[in-house]
C-alpha cells in the first residue's frame, strides 16, 4: 500500500474518533458531574402551597373573587352581579348589622317628610269606643268582677264624660264596692241626665236606699268626700293590679275614716296582693268585726282561710 495513503487514512479515522468522542460520553450519564445533582434539585423544589397560610412567610395580596375558585376572565369579572363598583365600599354582609345604619348624619339638611301623629292630652271624644267599654263594664259586673267593671265603666266615661249608661253603671258597681257617696252622686247624675232613662227608677231607689247611711255618717262633709275621692282612687288602682299605689290610697281614705269596714278590706286585698300576709289577715278581719254580715264578708272569710292555709295560723 501507498504509504501516503495509509497515513491519510489513519489521521482520517483519528479525526473521526475525536469528533466522536464528546457524543459517547454525553451517552454515559453516570459518568458526567452534572447529572449527579438531580436528587438535590429535587429536594430544593419550592413544595405546594396549602390550604393554610403560613404565618412566617409575606403574603401577597390576591384579587376578590365571587366565591369561586375558578380563574375568571375580565368579562366574568365584568358581569357580577353583587361585586360593588370601583372605588365604592364592600357591601355588607347579609344578615348583619351595621353602625353606620344608626349613625346621624349632622350635615343633612331639615328633614321634609311629614312627622308621626302625637296623642292629644286630652281624651278624644269616641262614644263608639265609650259604648264597648259599656258593653265589658255591664259583662263584669254580672259576672261579679267589680273591680274590671269600675275601670271599664270609668274608661266609658273618658271618651264620652256624659255618657248616662256608664253613669248609672259606675253608680251600680259603687254601691257593690260599698263606695257609697259616689254611688250616690253617680245615682243622681244618671237622674239629671235622663230623668225619664230606663234605668230612672232603680237610681231613684238606688238614692233612696243610700241618702240614710250617707246622712248617718258622723264624719264631716269635708273628710267623707277626701275619704271617697282617696278610696276611689284605690279601686281604680286595684283594678290595673298596681297594689302598692292602691295601699297608699287606701291607707290615707282609713287615715280619714278609721271605722270604714270597706276600706279595710280593699287595703287587705292589696296587701295580699303584695304578698305581705298577716296584715292583710288583720285587715280582714276588721272587716268581720265591723260588718260580719256585709256584702263583703264571704269573701273576706275565704281569703282569710287561704292566709291561713299559707301562715299556718
Amino acid at each position: 500500500m501507498n504509504p501516503v495513503r495509509s497515513l491519510s487514512c489513519i489521521l482520517f479515522l483519528f479525526v473521526c474518533l475525536a469528533s466522536a468522542g464528546p457524543l459517547i460520553a454525553q451517552d454515559n450519564q453516570e459518568d458526567q458531574p452534572h447529572i449527579q445533582p438531580r436528587k438535590e434539585e429535587k429536594e430544593k423544589r419550592p413544595a405546594r402551597p396549602s390550604a393554610t397560610p403560613n404565618p412566617d412567610s409575606p403574603t401577597t395580596p390576591t384579587p376578590a373573587t365571587s366565591g369561586n375558585s375558578k380563574s375568571e376572565s375580565p368579562d366574568d369579572i365584568a358581569n357580577r352581579p353583587n361585586d360593588p363598583p370601583p372605588g365604592m365600599p364592600d357591601a355588607e354582609p347579609a344578615g348583619e348589622s351595621s353602625s353606620k345604619d344608626s349613625q346621624i348624619d349632622l350635615n343633612a339638611g331639615p328633614d321634609t317628610r311629614s312627622p308621626i301623629s302625637v296623642a292629644p292630652s286630652e281624651y278624644p271624644f269616641d262614644p263608639h269606643r265609650a259604648q264597648k267599654d259599656v258593653e265589658v263594664g255591664n259583662f263584669y259586673l254580672k259576672q261579679r268582677n267589680y273591680r274590671a267593671a269600675l275601670e271599664r265603666f270609668h274608661d266609658a266615661l273618658l271618651y264620652k264624660p256624659k255618657d248616662a249608661e256608664a253613669t248609672f253603671g259606675l253608680a251600680v258597681t259603687q254601691e257593690k264596692l260599698e263606695l257609697l257617696l259616689e254611688s250616690y252622686r253617680n245615682y243622681k247624675g244618671y237622674l239629671a241626665l235622663l230623668p225619664e232613662g230606663p234605668m230612672a227608677r232603680e237610681a231613684q231607689e238606688g238614692v233612696a236606699r243610700l241618702e240614710p247611711r250617707i246622712g248617718n255618717s258622723n264624719l264631716g262633709t269635708s273628710a267623707a268626700t277626701q275619704a271617697a275621692a282617696k278610696s276611689e282612687e284605690g279601686q281604680k288602682l286595684l283594678a290595673a293590679n298596681d297594689y302598692a299605689a292602691a295601699r297608699l290610697d287606701f291607707e290615707e281614705a282609713l287615715r280619714l275614716d278609721p271605722d270604714n269596714a270597706d276600706t279595710h278590706f280593699h287595703l287587705a286585698q292589696s296587701l295580699q296582693g303584695l304578698q305581705q300576709l298577716d296584715p292583710a289577715r288583720m285587715h280582714y278581719q276588721k272587716y268581720l268585726e265591723l260588718k260580719p254580715k256585709g256584702p263583703l264578708a264571704a269573701d273576706a272569710r275565704k281569703n282569710l282561710n287561704q292566709i291561713r292555709d299559707i301562715l299556718g295560723k
